[in-house]
């Protein structure tokens, strides 16, 4: 029950970030929960950086850039977010949502992850910027299993030991 409890905690934090927090180019929001096999991972970013703009899109161009981008998110994920090969970690999309105020958009994802195996005590490694080169940093936030978490990644390639 308690780590339910952190695991409601740490994603109501993070909506409540992303609504008192500025609009951040080049940032993005990466937040884990982890419980035994399971888990689940909320992504947020800035729409220019997964599609390119930020503006409604109206044209078949803009609506086919839009389309993509966001695919890409649900199709790369796994390589994105990367849990060690012995868990053997699936990552599925939840959900979604671009949030769109005038001329700024956000993107919002939330997947579940579900393992063979626990992947307490091994690591996860970021690679986001490898696939979304327009973000430069990401804010990480873990919980799970008597861990907690938080550090920025600038690098893909960095990763977070779950220990």
């Amino acid at each position: 029950m308690l780590k339910v409890l952190l695991v409601s905690a740490l994603f109501a934090s993070v909506a409540s970030a992303r609504e008192e927090k500025a609009h951040t180019h080049g940032g993005a929001r990466l937040a884990i929960a982890l419980e035994g096999k399971n888990g689940k991972i909320d992504f947020d970013a800035p729409a220019s950086a997964i599609y390119g703009f930020e503006y409604v899109a109206k044209s078949a161009k803009d609506k086919k850039s839009k389309e993509q981008g966001l695919k890409k998110v649900e199709d790369k994920i796994a390589e994105m977010v990367v849990f060690d090969p012995s868990a053997k970690c699936e990552i599925k999309k939840d959900m979604y949502e671009v949030d769109q105020k005038e001329n700024h958009a956000d993107v919002e994802f939330e997947f579940r992850v579900i393992c063979e195996k626990s992947p307490m005590g091994t690591n996860i490694t970021v690679n986001i910027s490898k696939i979304f080169p327009r973000i430069k940093a990401v804010k990480v936030d873990v919980v799970g299993d008597g861990v907690q978490k938080s550090l920025e990644v600038k690098n893909s390639g960095e990763s977070i030991e779950l220990k």
